[in-house]
């Protein structure tokens, strides 16, 4: 999924050893689709639903209903009801890390796993964004919390790419990618 339409949200299953992650939830999402793509991965067992952030576009309230109706041991991890900071769930010996970094939503959180951040619509090397839900000084703060991401955890990133899937870096060098051309907001470094 998805249709490939302009402007679509993409929604990934992330699995390792048997188990697996729903990472978005659009409108037009069926189960039809998740069933077929647990099947092509081997049925791994679906044990986390999420999203990047509760924007209708990547959260539908309907279809997240519908599945959690359709796999009731699933794991439903809502952005809007993380705390701030890391947060690390384990699929099947690998780490899942959910980071709540605030900037095009309250609710943003950069799903990373297996090395690779899933940023929904938060465009890193920059403080703008497309709104202005989230206050500057906290996009900087976010931006700081994520650019310390590999020091706290020791888990490296490499690759990054977003759910509109408009923005894919390979071979990404993550504190770089922090920089924010040197941005101030309130005399912080962003």
């Amino acid at each position: 999924f998805p249709d490939h339409e302009p402007g679509d949200v993409g929604s990934w299953l992330l699995h390792h050893n048997g188990d697996s992650v729903l990472l978005e939830v659009p409108p037009g999402l069926k189960l039809k689709h998740i069933r077929s793509g647990l099947a092509s991965c081997g049925h791994p067992r679906l044990k986390y639903v999420t999203a990047s952030h509760v924007h209708f576009d990547h959260l539908d309230r309907d279809v997240w209903r519908t599945l959690r109706q359709a796999f009731p041991v699933s794991i439903f991890k809502n952005p809007s009801r993380l705390a701030r900071g890391d947060h690390c769930f384990n699929v099947a010996g690998e780490p899942l890390w959910l980071v709540h970094a605030p900037k095009h939503s309250s609710s943003d959180t950069v799903t990373i796993f297996r090395g690779i951040a899933m940023t929904g619509d938060i465009e890193l090397g920059t403080l703008y964004s497309c709104n202005s839900e989230v206050s500057r000084k906290q996009k900087a703060a976010s931006m700081d919390h994520l650019r310390g991401f590999q020091d706290r955890t020791g888990y490296q990133v490499h690759t990054v790419f977003s759910a509109h899937m408009n923005d894919f870096r390979p071979n990404a060098d993550w504190r770089a990618l922090f920089s924010c051309e040197g941005e101030l907001a309130g005399g912080v470094r962003a």
